[in-house]
C-alpha cells in the first residue's frame, strides 16, 4: 500500500514526512511505552521515524513481548547528549551530523526536560521542531525555546496547557492538547475487574515526589489496615523521596503490606497484579499509567485534579474523591472491594473510554495535524512567539 494511502488522514494536506524524535531514557515505563507507539503508528502511517534516546532500546520498553523485532519499530540511535556518557554514543556534534544526513522534515522532542536540548539542536541543523510536554513542568524549571524554529506545543491535557501558558508564558494559540493514546494489542487482556485473589492488591504508579500523593496513599493504606482490611500495597516509582516513604512506611507499622518498587521494572507487569488503581496526585496532569490501567481492566479511584477528569467520570470510569483525602480514598478503595460487581461495570466502560478516545492511531493522526500545522513559515511563528 502507497504511504499516502497509509497516512489516515484523508483530506489533509500532506505535511512533514520524515520525524526525528527525542526522548530520554527508553525504560519499561508508560511515558516511553506512549513515545515508541507514536513511532511506530506514524510509520504505520507511512511516515520514516527515528528515536534519539538517552539509553535502552525498545525492547527495554515492552520486555515482556516480542517487539522487539517487530518491522514497525523506528530505528534507534544513542546519544550522550541526552545525558548519557558512556563510549560509543553520540556526542551533540555527531548527532548533529547523523540529523542532518537524516535530513528530517520536523524534529520533536518528548518532555520540557529535553527542551533545551532540542533548542540546540534545531539552531544547528536549522530544522522547525514541535515540543510535547506530557507532564506539569517541575517548580522552579523553564521551558527553553527556539523561537525561530519552534512550530508548536503539544500539551498531554488542558491542565499542561494552562500551566504553560500562565507559568511559563507560552502563547496559548501556539498549544495544542494532545492526549496521547495506548496500543491495546500491547497489553495483557483480563476481565474488567478484580483478580481472584484472596488478598486484594491495590497499588500506585508515579514518580515519588511529594506532588503524587504517596504519602497520602500510605495514610490511605493505614486507615484500611486499622480497620481490618486485608491488603497488599504497591508503590512502583523512582524520585527523591524515597528515603521519606520508607520511614513512613516504617512509622506506620506498614513494612508487611506495602512494597516499595524499584525502577526501571515493568510497570505493565505491576498493572496485572492490580486489583485497585489508585491515583492520589495533587496535581495531576493527564496520568498515562490511568489510559494503561483502564486498557488492562483495573478499576481506578483517583483524586480529583487537573487532567485526571479527561479520562475519569465519576461513578461512570471509576471513582473520583477529593484530593489530599486519604480516609476518602480509603472509602472508595472499600466500596470497590464490597461491590466487585460494580467494580468491573467501572472497568468495563473505563476500557471502551480508552479504546474509544484515547487509541494511538488517534493520538497519530491528531499529531499529524500538528505536524501539518508546523509548514507555517518560520516568520509567522516568529510573530505568534514575540507577541509574548
Amino acid at each position: 500500500m502507497a504511504a499516502d494511502d497509509r497516512n489516515g488522514t484523508e483530506g489533509q494536506a500532506v505535511g512533514p514526512r520524515r520525524v526525528l524524535f527525542l526522548c530520554g531514557r527508553l525504560e519499561p515505563n508508560a511515558a516511553c511505552r506512549a513515545t515508541v507507539a507514536l513511532t511506530r503508528q506514524l510509520r504505520r502511517f507511512g511516515y520514516d521515524t527515528v528515536l534519539v534516546a538517552r539509553s535502552g532500546s525498545i525492547g527495554q520498553v515492552y520486555p515482556n513481548n516480542p517487539v522487539a523485532d517487530d518491522p514497525d519499530n523506528p530505528p534507534v540511535w544513542l546519544s550522550r547528549a541526552l545525558g548519557h556518557n558512556l563510549r560509543g554514543y553520540m556526542s551533540l556534534d555527531r548527532l548533529v551530523k547523523r540529523t542532518s544526513e537524516f535530513d528530517p522534515d520536523l524534529i520533536h522532542a518528548q518532555g520540557w526536560e529535553l527542551a533545551h536540548l532540542a533548542a540546540r539542536l534545531v539552531r544547528r541543523v536549522r530544522k522547525p521542531y514541535v515540543l510535547s510536554i506530557g507532564d506539569l513542568v517541575d517548580p522552579g524549571r523553564s521551558v527553553s525555546q527556539s523561537r525561530r524554529f519552534l512550530r508548536g506545543v503539544t500539551a498531554a491535557s488542558e491542565a499542561i496547557r494552562v500551566d504553560l501558558v500562565n507559568r511559563h508564558h507560552i502563547p496559548r494559540d501556539l498549544i495544542r492538547v494532545v492526549p496521547g493514546g495506548v496500543d491495546a494489542s500491547m497489553y495483557p487482556t483480563r476481565e474488567p475487574g478484580m483478580t481472584d485473589s484472596a488478598v486484594p492488591v491495590i497499588g500506585m504508579i508515579g514518580r515519588l515526589v511529594a506532588s503524587q500523593g504517596q504519602e497520602q496513599f500510605l495514610g490511605m493504606a493505614h486507615l484500611l489496615s486499622v480497620r481490618g482490611r486485608r491488603g497488599l500495597y504497591v508503590i512502583s516509582g523512582e524520585g527523591p523521596d524515597r528515603k521519606l516513604l520508607k520511614n513512613l512506611i516504617t512509622d506506620l507499622n506498614l513494612t508487611a503490606q506495602v512494597t516499595l518498587v524499584r525502577h526501571p521494572v515493568d510497570q505493565i507487569q505491576v498493572l496485572r497484579a492490580l486489583d485497585v488503581l489508585v491515583v492520589p496526585s495533587l496535581r495531576e496532569a493527564l496520568g498515562l499509567p490511568i489510559m494503561e490501567a483502564m486498557t488492562c481492566g483495573i478499576p481506578v479511584v483517583a483524586a480529583s485534579a487537573g487532567g485526571v477528569f479527561s479520562l475519569v467520570e465519576n461513578e461512570k470510569t471509576g471513582l473520583l474523591v477529593a484530593k489530599n483525602d486519604p480516609d476518602a480514598l480509603a472509602g472508595a478503595v472499600e466500596r470497590l472491594l464490597d461491590d466487585r460487581e460494580g467494580a468491573a461495570r467501572l472497568a468495563r466502560r473505563a476500557r471502551k473510554r480508552v479504546a474509544n478516545h484515547f487509541n494511538i492511531e488517534e493520538a497519530a493522526r491528531q499529531m499529524i495535524e500538528v505536524y501539518n500545522g508546523s509548514t507555517r513559515t518560520a516568520a509567522e511563528a516568529s510573530t505568534v512567539l514575540s507577541s509574548r
